[in-house]
């Protein structure tokens, strides 16, 4: 069988995850979140950790990161619905981000099968909305 070696990357070269200035590298690595993040969209916050969270759903909690740091994520479906809960480390905010799949029209249908499978009401949200309208704090304050 043929041995075939593979160059060790150009010295100026980059790391793949990072921002490239002008030493570019050909290949730009995103994490499985960045690129999951593109089926989903930012509709609530939630006040309890994300440990617990997916803790009660026996879910799976998955590093990655995205341009503000690293991020921690589940992703999961409950009655054909697709969600992601996520926390970024570090961040000022410590609310659990709920994210709901692009395709799914009804946001509070969705919200009430999550807040259902969870065990808890809507007094455990933090802030809802969207980008595109604006996010309203549950204490009736605007974000």
């Amino acid at each position: 069988m043929v041995q075939i070696e593979v160059p060790a990357p150009e010295p100026d070269w980059e790391a793949a995850p990072s921002y490239q200035g002008g030493k570019r590298n050909p290949a730009f690595q995103q994490s499985m979140w960045e690129f999951a993040a593109s089926s989903f969209r930012l509709v609530a916050g939630l006040r309890p950790p994300l440990e617990a969270l997916a803790a009660r759903l026996r879910l799976t909690v998955e590093r990655g990161w995205e341009d503000l740091g690293d991020v921690d994520v589940a992703m999961f479906r409950i009655e054909r619905v697709d969600f992601a809960l996520s926390r970024l480390e570090g961040a000022v905010v410590t609310d659990t981000f709920v994210w709901v799949s692009r395709s799914q029209d009804d946001v509070d249908s969705a919200l009430d099968i999550l807040l259902g499978a969870l065990g808890i009401g809507r007094e455990a949200l933090a802030f809802r909305g969207d980008v595109e309208t604006g996010f309203e704090y549950c204490d009736g304050s605007a974000g």
